[in-house]
């Protein structure tokens, strides 16, 4: 599958959870006409050959139609159906977390929209799936997606309410006991999981203060060993060559070590000669290109924007 943060630290903690409905919410992403696919029973029924474990199938999939549209970028169209089934059945797990994948795809490439309100749509779908399939390793995934990006695009330290959640998500979703591809291996599961889990510990600081109040804390050789974990499970993929750049850039400045500088380096000019055209593709070979340029950036780094981690912001 699986993109991921600002104000005073008290404040950040007084604010409740993402409500799991609200009336504005609700109509972040409606659609203005009822969708009907456009696939042919010829179409919908298109094999394709399976090169991922777990990858779905016809057989596998209640909305096989929605894979098909994911495979092919066509993410407005697949919203607005995946809504309308939904709708139709609020019970329904595959319809939810459909949803929420097409959306983060259109909210990491459109920069004109109301990104908060957006994410914030994500999680509530995220959560009517949980509130009837809570143990749904899909969903857990799809949430945790969806409260990372709300996380980085509020501020990280503005949003260590969430962090324990997204991590207890992530976590489970990657424990191994579900195992899932879509058609082209743009998301695979638990692949993508380790590979978010890697974001995680690199973004959250490593400090005892946020330990305490968040309940967890960052660990940069934790984010090293499951973006390597990732990437040696789902191989020259160019988010995952990204990400674990990233890392070792990171571990490279703050500890001194030119070796681990210079394998982050690697990894990032492997990752823009990556192959793959998914939605994000062309957005981490820019970034990729842009951490080379400026291997500095890589601790704040996230796709959505640079992090501000200024630990002076604590005390603020």
């Amino acid at each position: 599958m699986m993109t991921l943060l600002l104000v005073c630290v008290s404040l950040a903690l007084a604010e409740p959870p993402i409500p799991a409905s609200g009336p504005d919410d609700a109509s972040v992403v409606q659609s203005a006409e009822p969708a009907e696919s456009t696939e042919s029973a010829e179409s919908v029924a298109q094999p394709y050959p399976l090169l991922y474990a777990g990858q779905v199938t016809p057989e596998t999939s209640r909305h096989w139609d929605l894979e098909v549209m994911y495979h092919e970028h066509r993410y407005k169209e697949g919203l607005a159906l995946a809504e309308q089934r939904l709708a139709a059945d609020e019970t329904d797990p595959e319809a939810a977390w459909h949803i929420v994948r097409f959306m983060y795809e259109l909210g990491e490439a459109d920069k004109t929209l109301d990104k908060l309100a957006w994410y914030r749509e994500m999680v509530r779908v995220a959560d009517l799936g949980l509130k009837h399939h809570p143990d749904d390793r899909h969903l857990r995934f799809a949430r945790g997606v969806a409260n990372g990006r709300y996380g980085t695009t509020r501020g990280v330290l503005a949003s260590l309410f969430l962090a324990k959640t997204i991590e207890r998500d992530w976590l489970m979703a990657g424990d191994g006991s579900f195992e899932y591809s879509s058609i082209g291996g743009a998301e695979q599961l638990p692949c993508d999981a380790w590979h978010a889990i890697g974001i995680f510990y690199r973004l959250v600081p490593d400090w005892w203060i946020v330990k305490v109040l968040a309940g967890t804390r960052g660990d940069l050789d934790a984010s090293l060993s499951w973006h390597e974990k990732a990437n040696e499970r789902c191989p020259n993929r160019v988010w995952n060559l990204k990400e674990l750049g990233a890392t070792e850039l990171c571990i490279g400045a703050k500890r001194g070590e030119a070796s681990m500088t210079e394998r982050g380096l690697a990894h990032l000019r492997e990752a823009i000669l990556a192959p793959g055209e998914s939605g994000t593709s062309a957005i981490d070979r820019k970034h990729s290109q842009m951490l080379i340029d400026d291997p500095t950036l890589a601790c704040e780094y996230s796709r959505d924007g640079q992090q501000d981690l200024d630990k002076d912001k604590m005390a603020q």
